[in-house]
């Protein structure tokens, strides 16, 4: 299928970005949003909904979708499936919202989800990766953006067999996302050995427990997936006891990030084998290099966060379904999406028409100092696709 360029349908803006104004309904295009924008994740709400936000003002500058502009409805979902559902059922009741952007998360994804499914609503999961978003809880009208944890296992497996692991323990948050992404790890991992689990609650602040098992195994690796401020505690209360000199550590839930390497500065431990969806320093495409002025422009500084791109590509995939059905019925975009194609920054990018799947391409790589660089980077990197 063609691909529906953004170039075609976006272009470069300058000033601040803010919500569209307000306009006459049948004038707009209305698109609910659901992210954390409150409590500890809220950077990564803000991350996604900059990268939705770049995403809605370079279509309406030049005209939005056949003369219709894109109009923003965000609201928090606080991390608790409850309350997201709460908030998809508002804008949906309330507000009239036939698409919605978000959760962010897999535990809040899944439940919106379901709502969709019974509302008859297009929701497109910019970022959320547990397989089951789109595997055992496939319906026609979700759509996956990130790549799914099945997807991550075999990504992560290569990895460990680059940085030649012979034995892994497993740590991280005990949710979904840890779950299916440990799953597909130990389906793939062949040789190497699991030395076993050690999960704590999400929210977790006190790690000492988990950092004394870790140090006791007589694993030569740790695969991890805490992620924001519990990667950040857990990294500050681990080093005194020497584990980063101790053990390989590959980590998930997207740690190579600015804002995590920014927010730890020299405390970052060296050479840990990272992912993410973007990297401000990537040396790519003029489209990637435009996308980054854009992003950069609009976060007012050059050294940006991944979270963006995963809000920026959801939009823009909604835009291209709506402009190709030359509707903005739910059926019809929902037809549209299956197997539809863009000019993402960083490549092609298409949904899976069976699957609902687009499973983006990410970087992965060990984060280490650089000298100029005012964090640590991921250096060497891989954009692995």
């Amino acid at each position: 299928m063609r691909a529906v360029g953004i170039a075609r349908v976006c272009a470069a803006i300058a000033g601040a970005i803010s919500l569209a104004a307000p306009a006459r309904a049948e004038d707009t295009i209305k698109i609910g949003v659901i992210l954390p924008i409150s409590g500890g994740a809220a950077y990564v709400g803000q991350g996604i909904g900059d990268g939705v936000r770049l995403a809605v003002d370079q279509i309406n500058a030049v005209g939005g979708i056949k003369g219709r502009k894109l109009e923003i409805l965000l609201r928090d979902e606080m991390l608790r499936p409850d309350a997201s559902v709460a908030a998809a059922k508002e804008l949906i009741t309330k507000d009239g919202v036939k698409f919605i952007i978000g959760p962010a998360t897999s535990a809040t994804s899944l439940a919106v989800s379901e709502l969709a499914k019974t509302e008859h609503i297009v929701n497109i999961s910019p970022s959320a990766k547990t397989e089951a978003i789109t595997g055992s809880k496939l319906h026609e009208y979700i759509f996956q953006l990130a790549p799914t944890t099945d997807v991550d296992g075999v990504r992560s497996v290569g990895v460990l067999n680059k940085i030649g692991a012979k034995s892994v323990c497993f740590t991280g948050f005990d949710y979904a996302y840890t779950q299916d992404w440990f799953k597909a790890i130990k389906a793939n991992m062949g040789a190497i050995q699991n030395a076993g689990e050690f999960l704590v609650p999400l929210n977790t602040t006190d790690y000492s427990t988990v950092i004394g098992q870790l140090i006791a195994s007589s694993c030569d690796t740790v695969v991890g997936t805490m992620y924001g401020g519990g990667f950040i505690a857990f990294v500050k209360q681990a080093a005194p006891f020497g584990l980063f000199k101790t053990k390989k550590l590959l980590w998930g839930a997207n740690t190579g990030d600015y804002a995590v390497a920014k927010a730890l500065g020299p405390d970052f431990p060296e050479g840990v084998w990272a992912a993410a969806s973007d990297i401000w320093y990537y040396e790519g495409s003029d489209a990637h290099a435009k996308y980054q002025a854009a992003l950069a422009q609009l976060q007012g500084r050059k050294e940006t966060d991944m979270w963006p791109i995963t809000g920026y590509n959801a939009v823009n995939f909604l835009a291209a379904a709506i402009e190709k059905a030359g509707s903005d019925d739910p059926k019809a975009v929902r037809d549209a999406l299956e197997g539809l194609t863009i000019d993402s920054p960083l490549g092609p990018l298409t949904v899976d028409a069976k699957t609902h799947r687009a499973n983006s391409p990410e970087f992965y790589g060990q984060v280490n100092s650089v000298a100029g660089s005012p964090v640590k980077r991921m250096s060497p990197y891989e954009l692995v696709k």
